[in-house]
């Protein structure tokens, strides 16, 4: 049978995140499987209710959209409690979405804040960012896959099709943006472990002297520095320094306590620019093939949607 939704009326589909206070948005109409009308924003809080309000006004068929990025969620390759008890996972703590043959978790508590936090948006599908590496991955095994946003990176680890390990990392840019020194404590503080043995020269990771010659970016104090593109550039090669430890933390913690399964390439999802020099530098410390894929987070959430709202 025909969905006479999809045949004679038109959808819209509204997706956004915020970062720094500022929302970026997308709406998107649709009809008879065909876009018909595709805008961005970047707008604050009082603006994008307006958009919300406006637009269920013009059309009751419209649906909002978003990424959770809290921690406490990941994915595991199995969708069985017991997989999760042996990971150490209170499954009464958290929610759990099967995706075939792996999984989806999230904790309980994290989403129902998200959700009161959402309420004035009027959303309906809440998504996990770890869903943008399911839709851009690749069909190869021993690869890791990264996101990187302005405000945070997360990693998952694929081994025969499925993910093997997640992590997330959460940028912390509040100090640069009241003009304080950066605070180098925001890298994940991840205990060094020993690697397998037949894992070599990882000790090697240890030296990130190479991103842009820039030493003790703990000591910057960017409250003296006027022009924005400066403050830009210290606050990106923060970034990247915190993007290689937690990557280097994350590599340690799958070889010693996942899999031996040696990781061949590297896939970098971003909606930003990628430095040449960084991506060498990721080559050079990790020994991987590096590859960066150009994704729209915006774009990404409301395909999810659409295929959340058509088996509704």
């Amino acid at each position: 049978m025909f969905k006479l939704k999809n045949l004679f009326f038109k959808e819209t589909f509204i997706s956004f995140y915020i970062e720094n206070d500022t929302f970026y948005v997308q709406k998107l109409i649709i009809k008879n499987s065909k876009t018909i009308y595709k805008e961005y924003f970047k707008q604050n809080r009082d603006e994008f209710v307006e958009l919300v309000n406006n637009s269920f006004i013009e059309n009751t068929q419209t649906y909002i959209s978003t990424i959770i990025p809290t921690f406490n969620q990941g994915l595991v390759d199995s969708c069985e409690k017991q997989k999760y008890k042996q990971l150490g996972i209170n499954v009464d703590n958290i929610k759990i979405l099967c995706i075939g043959d792996y999984s989806l978790f999230i904790g309980v508590y994290e989403l129902n804040s998200f959700i009161k936090e959402c309420k004035p948006y009027r959303v309906d599908f809440v998504f996990s960012p770890f869903l943008l590496i399911e839709l851009h991955k690749q069909n190869l095994d021993s690869s890791l896959y990264i996101v990187v946003t302005n405000d945070f990176v997360l990693l998952t680890i694929y081994t025969n099709q499925k993910p093997n390990y997640t992590n997330m990392h959460q940028f912390k840019i509040e100090e640069i943006i009241e003009g304080n020194s950066i605070d180098q404590n925001s890298i994940d503080s991840i205990d060094d472990m020993d690697i397998i043995d037949d894992i070599e020269d990882i000790d090697s990771l240890d030296d990130l002297d190479d991103i842009e010659d820039i030493d003790n970016v703990d000591d910057i104090d960017i409250s003296d520095i006027d022009d924005k593109k400066a403050k830009d550039e210290i606050l990106n090669t923060k970034n990247e320094i915190e993007i290689i430890e937690f990557i280097r933390n994350s590599i340690k913690d799958y070889y010693n306590n996942y899999e031996s399964d040696f990781l061949e390439r590297l896939y970098v999802l971003t909606n930003q620019e990628m430095k040449d020099v960084f991506l060498q530098t990721l080559k050079e410390e990790f020994f991987l093939e590096v590859e960066v894929v150009n994704i729209d987070i915006l774009d990404d959430i409301n395909n999810l949607a659409i295929k959340e709202s058509s088996e509704l």
